[in-house]
């Protein structure tokens, strides 16, 4: 058994639909799920020895575990995040920074170029569309050398910096320091929920960044397992499916399709036998198997998070768009912006344009969405395209 495999039967076991180290009960499932795989003792208690040890959160899909994208950059955001105790209320709100202030982003370019911001003399667009951009040539050498560049980390008592992905300090400098529309706006986001720039000052037109190179193609948009909601309902959702799967003899089908790791299609066939068990007076086979009384409220669930369905293909959409949704609606916010970009320069700015998102009909095609180890992956083109 595999370790997405160990991790999907211990969620259907569980009572809340996934597992909590801090729950005796869910601990116990565990216990018995090793024993079952014919464990000695001394290992299961090895194991459950280190659950119970683990420092910080009550369950496998707290944030920091596999909460956050895939990336030792995330890893620090979610960290910084973490550790920074919550500010006290102030009586009233800090001034916003004044104009042309020097950023942290700002101090890191000077740190470069001898004390200096290199200047340029272009101008760069920037609209509410999907477009592309190229780097002039005059301008490549300093987006090559802020490529890879980010802070360094603080010492002693010092909180650490949060991190920089490649390319994000080149896009501030092109926009930030050059004759387009947007210079002397840009601010960092680099928060928890916030996208990484804010192109017309804190909090207004979002950019999320990603340094791909690949324009065209799918883009990952990291893990998954802070939305706890959306985690549940996909483990319901493919845990019923290989429930199906067993009773029809066909568990071999089923092993590479769980809640970590998925297609629109899976999704599209996982959801017909959740759509087909919801018909079924579940209270009443729950007299001879108790199980199915758990069964029941995870699909009630469903229903309930999903606005309730009339077929299989409406519940499968409904969930791929909450899924993709949530993750959007917050990087970059709707109305923000997706930026895939290479070192070459060039640059593809997909518009998150929530009403082409909600409209888009093919949402279970071919490459469209899906998940693969706990990430959630997306085809920007397709839906966000010119």
């Amino acid at each position: 058994m595999t370790l997405d495999e160990l991790l999907l039967e211990w969620s259907y076991r569980s009572e809340k639909g996934y597992p909590r180290v801090g729950s005796p009960s869910d601990v116990s499932i565990l216990k018995k799920i090793l024993v079952e795989l014919k464990l000695s003792e001394e290992d299961i208690s090895s194991i459950i020895d280190e659950l119970e040890d683990e420092p910080g959160g009550d369950d496998l899909t707290s944030p920091g575990t596999d909460g956050m994208e895939d990336s030792d950059i995330e890893d620090k955001k979610e960290k910084q995040v973490r550790s920074t105790p919550e500010p006290e209320p102030e009586p009233e709100p800090e001034p916003e920074p004044e104009t042309n202030t020097l950023t942290e982003y700002d101090e890191l370019i000077k740190s470069v170029f001898n004390g200096n911001i290199p200047k340029s003399k272009n101008t760069y667009k920037f609209s509410k569309l999907t477009f592309d951009e190229q780097v002039k040539p005059d301008d490549l050498e300093v987006w090559k050398k802020l490529w890879t560049v980010k802070p360094k980390k603080k010492t002693g008592d010092q909180t650490e910096t949060l991190g920089v992905g490649k390319g994000e300090l080149s896009l501030y400098w092109l926009y930030n320091h050059s004759q387009s529309p947007t210079a002397g706006k840009l601010a960092e986001g680099r928060g928890d929920d916030a996208p990484d720039l804010w192109f017309n000052g804190s909090g207004t037109d979002g950019v999320e960044v990603k340094a791909y190179g690949k324009p065209n193609g799918v883009i990952d948009l990291g893990r998954f397992g802070k939305f706890r909601d959306n985690l549940k309902m996909l483990n319901t959702i493919f845990g019923v499916a290989g429930l199906a799967a067993t009773f029809e003899g066909e568990v071999e089908d089923q092993k590479q399709k769980n809640a970590l790791t998925w297609a629109g299609g899976n999704l599209k066939d996982a959801f017909e036998q959740v759509h087909t068990l919801s018909q079924v007076d579940l209270e009443q086979i729950a007299g001879i198997w108790p199980i199915f009384k758990d069964i029941k409220s995870n699909i009630d669930y469903i229903e309930t998070q999903l606005g309730g369905f009339q077929s299989s293909e409406e519940g499968a959409k409904k969930m791929a768009f909450k899924f993709i949704g949530d993750k959007l609606s917050r990087k970059p916010g709707w109305g923000g912006h997706l930026a895939d970009m290479s070192i070459s320069g060039f640059i593809r700015f997909w518009h998150i344009d929530k009403n082409k998102f909600e409209s888009y009909d093919d949402i279970l095609g071919k490459a469209t969405i899906g998940a693969s180890q706990g990430a959630m992956k997306l085809h920007f083109n397709k839906i966000f395209g010119k």
